[in-house]
């Protein structure tokens, strides 16, 4: 395990298109030292108020949300057509297309398109992800919209997006994450945790004792020892979204602390990585 040194604070985020406010979207917080990742603050905050309060946290180094940051190469070559302008060079200008359009214009250009390609980050994965222009149950469409749009919205002077952003020193990396990957990658339950009732509820106890014995296996010494007090537990136990904002905030602090666990959206053979994003998940540890 990478040696920390000062405390750095280390973030997760559940995030949630939805229009009601606030919306589904928890904020889970850690402080990660050489002794491990302890969640010491956990919040619904709603998607309205994420971006003011990633910027008022002092000393973030790394957040990890769940949404898709970009679009497949394939559909950005479709509003290409349909603009006849020249293609989207870099990620801020697919940031910029997203801020300055409309959702309702945003749904018009996905419909047009029809298909919902994968990125290649998307089909890359051991659980692979749904494409960002997916319209079916679950929507992605309003998810990846808002969640783009939020991430126009950060200072650039303190955050990057990776990988499309060079880092900073001082600054916080912003990693696109997937909670479902995670928890597959370090042997845990990835499925049947959502939703009400005590299949689901058992499936998070599971999940939460797992997390706090994670470096008691022996493939996982290089990843922080997660802890969190009792009433955050209770909370991540009732909770589905508060336990992908935990696991989240938790594959931030592992990249954090464990990089060479990670593959590197730069070493891709696949450039289209560099517009349309990367998810970042550890090594399959059995």
């Amino acid at each position: 395990m990478r040696e920390v040194g000062r405390e750095a604070m280390c973030a997760g985020v559940d995030y949630s298109g939805a229009k009601d406010v606030p919306n589904n979207t928890w904020l889970a917080l850690g402080s990660l030292t050489n002794l491990g990742l302890e969640i010491v603050s956990l919040n619904h905050c709603g998607s309205h108020l994420l971006a003011k309060q990633l910027n008022e946290i002092a000393s973030l180094s790394v957040v990890g949300l769940d949404f898709p940051f970009s679009l497949p190469v394939s559909f950005l070559e479709h509003l290409k057509m349909k603009r006849q302008e020249r293609g989207f060079q870099s990620w801020q200008e697919v940031a910029e297309y997203i801020a300055f359009s409309t959702f309702d214009d945003f749904i018009q250009d996905v419909g047009e398109f029809a298909s919902e390609p994968k990125r290649t980050t998307d089909g890359s994965l051991h659980r692979v992800g749904v494409s960002p222009l997916h319209r079916g149950n679950p929507s992605m469409t309003q998810m990846t919209f808002h969640g783009i749009r939020m991430l126009a919205t950060l200072d650039p002077a303190r955050f990057f997006v990776m990988p499309f952003q060079d880092p900073k020193d001082g600054s916080c990396a912003v990693l696109e994450v997937y909670p479902r990957e995670t928890l597959y990658c370090l042997s845990l339950p990835d499925t049947g945790y959502k939703g009400s009732g005590q299949k689901p509820a058992s499936k998070r106890s599971e999940i939460v004792s797992g997390l706090a014995r994670i470096r008691d296996n022996s493939c996982h010494k290089d990843l922080p020892r997660l802890s969190f007090p009792k009433n955050i537990e209770r909370v991540i136990l009732e909770n589905d979204h508060a336990l992908d904002a935990v696991v989240a905030c938790y594959a931030s602090a592992a990249w954090k602390t464990a990089p060479h666990l990670y593959r590197d959206a730069l070493a891709s053979d696949d450039l289209n990585v560099l517009l349309e994003g990367w998810i970042y998940a550890p090594s399959l540890l059995k």
